[in-house]
C-alpha cells in the first residue's frame, strides 16, 4: 500500500517537471515568435522606404530646367575698399631648416623674393576683386615686427642685420610695394603700427612705447617725404589707430596688447574680450591685428589677424604653435553694405612649394 502512494507521488512530480519544460518551451517559442514577427515589421518598413525612395527618383527624372535669365551688367558695381595687411615680416631673422625640421628655411635673400611673390599676388587681387567692386582706394596697413631686433639674446644672434640696418632693408621693399599699390589706384592709404620687436629698449615701455620704436621713426621719415598727393600717411601715435572709410571704422593695432597663453578656442577669447572694452571707449566696424603669425577672420567678432613672412620658426616649435605657410591677408569692404565681404590670405611660399616638389 505504501508502495503505491510512493508511486503515486513520483508519477504526480513527474508530470510537474514536465509541464513546466513544457511552459519553458511555449514560452521560448513564443519569445522567438515575437522576435520574427518585429524583424517582418521591419523589413517591411525597409522595404515600403525603398520603394518611396525609388518613386521619388522616378518622379525627378521628369524634371525640366527652368531657363533662368542673368542680366548683363550695366556697371552697378558696389564701391569698396580693399585693405592689404603687411606685418611680421622679420626680415633679418635667420631660420635654419635643421630648427624646423625642415618645414621653413629664412634668410634676406628668401625675405627679397617673398615681398616680391606678395606684391605680385596683391596686384592679381586687385585685378581680379575690381571685376566685382569699384575698388579705387586701397589701404596699405603697416603693422609693426618688420624687423626682430636683438630684444633678446636669440633674436641678437639669428640677426643677419643690426636693427637699424634692417630697418632700411625692410624701409626700403616697404616703399616699394607703396609705389606698385600708388601705381594701381587712385586713393592710397598708408595706415601705421609699431611692433614689439622693432624697439631699443630691453623691455616694453607703455606711455612711451612709440618713442622707442625703429619702425616708428621710419614711417614718420617716410611720411614726411611724400610727395604724391594721392597717398595718404596716417601714423598712428598710440598703441591704437583709426580709420575712417566712408564711415566704416577700422581700428589697427599691431596685437601684442592681447594677452593670450594658449588653450582650447585660441585667440579669440583674449581678442574678443580685449575688442569689446575698446569697443566701450570708441567703436569700431572691424579690427585688423598681427603679432600672433596666424591668419584668421572671424566675421562675427569683427577682426581679421594678419599671418606672416617669416612662416615657421624654432620659437613656433617650442611653443607648439600650429604650422601656418607664410602668407599675409587682406581684406574687402563693401561701403554699400557697410561690412566686410571677402577676407583672405595672400600666400607668399613659393619657394617653399618649389622644395616639396
Amino acid at each position: 500500500m505504501a508502495r503505491a502512494k510512493l508511486k503515486s507521488q513520483i508519477e504526480k512530480q513527474l508530470g510537474h517537471v514536465d509541464r513546466l519544460a513544457a511552459d519553458a518551451e511555449n514560452a521560448r517559442l513564443r519569445a522567438e515568435v515575437a522576435s520574427y514577427r518585429g524583424r517582418y515589421k521591419t523589413a517591411l518598413a525597409q522595404i515600403e522606404a525603398e520603394r518611396q525612395r525609388a518613386d521619388s527618383i522616378i518622379g525627378l527624372a521628369g524634371i525640366k530646367p527652368k531657363k533662368m535669365r542673368v542680366r548683363a551688367s550695366r556697371g552697378g558695381k558696389h564701391t569698396a575698399t580693399m585693405i592689404v595687411m603687411l606685418s611680421d615680416w622679420h626680415v633679418e631673422e635667420l631660420v635654419d631648416p635643421a630648427t624646423v625640421n625642415g618645414l621653413n628655411a629664412f634668410d634676406l635673400d628668401v625675405a627679397d623674393r617673398r615681398i616680391s611673390e606678395l606684391t605680385e599676388r596683391f596686384a592679381a587681387l586687385l585685378e581680379h576683386e575690381r571685376r566685382l567692386a569699384n575698388i579705387s582706394r586701397v589701404v596699405v596697413w603697416c603693422g609693426g615686427d618688420f624687423l626682430s631686433g636683438h630684444i633678446h639674446d636669440d633674436t641678437a644672434e639669428l640677426a643677419q642685420l643690426a636693427p637699424l640696418a634692417a630697418t632700411r632693408w625692410a624701409g626700403q621693399r616697404i616703399a616699394g610695394f607703396i609705389d606698385v599699390a600708388a601705381s594701381l589706384s587712385d586713393c592710397v592709404v598708408i595706415a601705421t603700427n609699431s611692433g614689439n620687436h622693432g624697439r631699443t629698449t630691453e623691455k616694453l615701455r607703455i606711455g612711451t612705447e612709440l618713442e622707442h620704436s625703429y619702425e616708428q621713426n621710419l614711417y614718420l621719415t617716410m611720411a614726411a617725404s611724400e610727395k604724391r598727393s594721392h597717398v595718404d600717411w596716417q601714423v598712428a601715435t598710440s598703441m591704437l589707430g583709426y580709420l575712417n572709410l566712408d564711415g566704416f571704422i577700422v581700428r589697427t593695432t599691431h596685437g601684442h596688447q592681447y594677452k593670450y597663453g594658449g588653450g582650447i578656442g585660441g585667440i579669440h577669447v583674449p581678442v574678443a574680450k580685449k575688442n569689446a572694452a575698446w569697443d566701450a571707449v570708441k567703436r569700431a566696424d572691424l579690427t585688423i591685428f598681427g603679432h600672433w603669425h596666424q591668419f584668421s577672420w572671424l566675421n562675427a567678432a569683427r577682426y581679421v589677424s594678419n599671418g606672416s613672412l617669416i612662416g615657421h620658426s624654432a620659437y613656433a616649435t617650442r611653443i607648439g604653435a600650429a604650422y601656418e605657410p607664410p602668407r599675409q591677408a587682406c581684406v574687402i569692404i563693401d561701403h554699400h553694405r557697410h561690412e566686410v565681404t571677402k577676407a583672405m590670405p595672400i600666400f607668399c611660399d613659393r619657394d617653399l612649394q618649389k622644395k616639396r616638389k
